[in-house]
């Protein structure tokens, strides 16, 4: 299932012809992307994993600086945020206990960038967020999260595609 699963999530958001990743579902300007100054990345279990390998994709290529905490550890956090920083909260279920918790704390805090990764488009996470990165895994068969990882890890790849392209630092880029 891992390779429909990665060609369903990157499906409509990627050209083959000139590698161009297209987010428009997220409704978020180019201006704003390029404004964002910092990321705060909270989830939970194999999410909180592929936020770890998210964070390395995000600084090295697009040089935006990204804090991963548990969900279940962020409420109890005074981070230090700004118009220019973005919550982004990562889900399989989008039902998490934890995580929703999380996000209504960044919303406590001020935070009107809210950005869920999810596969469920009728969670619970997704309804409250902001903007929304849906990973079409479909359901999870077994107790290993492998597709959940898997789309996480390709969804967080081509959000940092896009915040690279437009920072110039992708090569060729001006």
């Amino acid at each position: 299932e891992q390779p429909r699963a990665v060609r369903d999530t990157t499906l409509g958001r990627i050209s083959l012809d000139s590698g161009s990743v297209f987010l428009e579902e997220m409704e978020i300007s180019e201006a704003e992307f390029r404004a964002l100054s910092k990321l705060h990345i909270a989830a939970c279990g194999t999410s909180w994993h592929s936020a770890l390998a998210g964070k390395f994709m995000i600084e090295k290529l697009a040089r935006v600086p990204v804090e991963v905490d548990y969900a279940s550890e962020y409420r109890y956090r005074d981070p230090i945020t700004t118009a220019t920083t973005m919550t982004l909260l990562i889900s399989q279920s989008g039902e998490t206990a934890d995580t929703i918790a999380a996000l209504q704390h960044a919303k406590e805090l001020g935070q009107q960038r809210t950005l869920a990764i999810c596969n469920v488009p009728e969670s619970a996470l997704v309804r409250s967020t902001a903007l929304r990165f849906l990973t079409r895994a479909g359901p999870e068969i077994g107790v290993a999260s492998t597709k959940a990882f898997t789309t996480q890890l390709a969804s967080l790849y081509l959000l940092t595609l896009v915040l690279a392209k437009l920072r110039g630092r992708l090569p060729g880029e001006s």
